[in-house]
């Protein structure tokens, strides 16, 4: 069973905190806090090969320029928004802290679901417009993604950001130097406010 069914099942149909959420994710995952963790759980249907669009999607990525990046995400959690010959462009949640993700969820869960549709329909020209959503745009090639992509609907994206997946590294992939998540926030926030 996948992590947001588990989280599902417990909610019981209550409106409960982001902390409870926050542990809840925790007590769940254990020793399953990976990404090869949170895979393995997922239903078959809940994988594919191509991203779902208007859905978020968890996939393990490799930059091709990795080594001209400052940093790069290998396990980037994305809601795409473009398609591209050979690759997409979209959001991707794990550049900014928590208590931003869950804000620039908010916004985009409030302007831009498709109720009909179980999607959020996000184009360029709403994301540029969002101070929290420009500095964290990300284009991706399909010939670097190294996994399935974990299909993640509406209804389970506020799970899905709270997920301790993020991993980001610098320099050329296969001597790759970890970077502190903070570091990476706290550059992103600086680009949003410009200081």
């Amino acid at each position: 069973m996948s992590i947001f069914q588990e989280i599902r099942d417990s909610e019981e149909g209550r409106e409960l905190s982001e902390r409870w959420y926050r542990y809840k994710v925790k007590q769940i995952l254990g020793t399953r806090a990976s990404f090869r963790g949170i895979m393995s759980d997922a239903a078959p249907e809940e994988r594919g090969a191509r991203p779902n669009w208007g859905n978020m999607n968890l996939f393990w990525y490799r930059p091709k320029q990795a080594k001209k990046l400052p940093y790069y995400d290998v396990f980037p959690i994305v809601l795409p928004f473009k398609k591209h010959l050979g690759g997409f462009t979209g959001i991707n949640f794990h550049y900014l802290p928590v208590y931003m993700r869950i804000k620039l969820l908010d916004l985009l869960d409030a302007g831009f679901a498709d109720d009909r549709k179980g999607r959020l329909q996000v184009f360029w020209s709403d994301v540029k417009k969002l101070k929290l959503a420009r500095p964290i745009v990300r284009r991706y090639k399909s010939d670097h993604v190294h996994s399935l992509f974990l299909h993640i609907p509406v209804q389970d994206m506020f799970v899905a950001i709270l997920l301790p997946v993020e991993k980001f590294y610098h320099g050329a992939y296969k001597n790759k130097k970890y970077v502190n998540s903070k570091e990476v926030w706290r550059d992103t926030r600086s680009i949003m406010y410009g200081t």
